[in-house]
């Protein structure tokens, strides 16, 4: 008996814990949309994606924020990195609460297990602006050396396969690559908000960020590394679903024709920065 009741008290507790969890996100997502947007932008599939797998069975759908970020240019490569903002130096995270002097010290930095420790700050995305454009440019300026290259020596298997990638790369930037770019970060929105003042364009939203260590000219230096936006999931509602539908169960490996976007989000954020579905809607293709 005594069993019985320590079994129903359990459930009745878990119950209580779950009922408050539930009404504590509901009054969450409540205060969070309340009163005007602090954001609200009309992105692409480019930007806002479907998982790879979505089981029919199951009714709940989360679409991915796919973001970047210009990293230092690279003479060979031109590589775009997404995690290392060039932006994001040693200034930058003096400005978001980092103790620079202290990682940089000579003890500190021999220290190889020593890990700084990773924290919360805003980040700023930006979409289809300068940093986009320079991908791009990024790009061209791969492509045109690849193909300077290969001109000298056509027989050159690797150079043709170089070339080849250069001209995927380029087709991807102009097709189907995410067009939203982290361009700065801070610890004030408000800051923030006055510096980017155009809501249809820059997103601020949390973000976790950690210092990095790289070797310059024989020396030590920090350099920010952006791990994972905060909110990088965005669940959407059952309604919004069915437009979404029919695409659900298409081919991932599309070819370059078939990846052009095929529907708008209407993405907007709330007091807490965090972003929900507006609306869905299809493109219409090209005739």
């Amino acid at each position: 008996m005594k069993l019985l009741l320590s079994s129903r008290g359990l459930f009745v507790v878990g119950f209580v814990v779950l009922l408050a969890t539930n009404v504590a996100v509901l009054l969450g997502v409540a205060s969070n949309r309340s009163g005007e947007p602090e954001a609200v932008v009309v992105l692409t599939e480019r930007e806002v994606q479907l998982p790879y797998r979505v089981h029919v069975e199951d009714s709940g759908l989360a679409l991915h924020l796919a973001w970047r970020a210009i990293g230092e240019e690279k003479e060979e490569t031109y590589y775009v990195d997404w995690r290392t903002p060039e932006w994001f130096n040693s200034e930058k995270l003096k400005d978001v609460g980092f103790d620079v002097e202290d990682l940089t010290r000579p003890e500190t930095t021999s220290e190889r297990y020593k890990v700084p420790v990773a924290r919360e700050v805003l980040i700023v995305l930006e979409y289809d602006g300068e940093p986009y454009k320079e991908a791009v440019r990024r790009a061209e300026r791969a492509l045109e050396k690849a193909k300077k290259s290969f001109e000298l020596d056509r027989e050159n298997e690797e150079l043709g396969k170089k070339l080849e990638g250069a001209e995927k790369r380029l087709e991807g930037e102009e097709v189907w690559e995410s067009r939203l770019f982290a361009i700065d970060a801070g610890l004030d929105a408000a800051r923030l908000r006055e510096k980017y003042p155009d809501r249809e364009r820059f997103i601020i939203t949390p973000g976790v960020v950690e210092p990095t260590r790289y070797y310059s000219d024989d020396e030590k230096e920090l350099q920010g590394y952006i791990s994972w936006l905060s909110v990088g999931n965005i669940n959407v509602s059952l309604t919004l679903r069915r437009e979404l539908a029919a695409f659900l169960d298409i081919d991932k490996s599309r070819d370059s024709e078939s990846r052009q976007p095929r529907y708008t989000i209407e993405l907007a954020y709330g007091k807490r920065l965090e972003p929900w579905i507006r609306s869905v809607s299809q493109i219409k293709p090209e005739q």
